[in-house]
């Protein structure tokens, strides 16, 4: 998954990850996955893929609360986010 930054570069998910506190994120479910538009739904898409992938995660709660905290948009932990705000379970 890739996140675009203020800057307009795109970073790996996997490279924001290591920012949290969590020493697992070598471990995401997520990690390399080519499905990038899968982890940015737009409000009115379903984000099925991407909750599937997080579902056998064994960092998935970690994921929720590392995007909460940082003020994350996207599927982070199963769960849509919106600027750290949980808008879709």
């Amino acid at each position: 998954m890739t996140v675009e930054l203020e800057t307009s570069a795109l970073v790996d998910l996997t490279a924001l990850l290591p920012l949290s506190d969590s020493r697992e994120w070598h471990r995401a479910a997520c990690r390399g996955d080519p499905n990038h538009e899968a982890w940015f739904p737009y409000p009115s898409q379903d984000f099925e893929y991407a909750r599937a992938v997080c579902a056998g995660c064994p960092i998935r709660d970690a994921c929720g609360e590392f995007a909460a905290r940082t003020g994350q948009s996207g599927v982070w932990g199963g769960h849509e986010f919106d600027r750290g705000r949980m808008i879709r379970l």
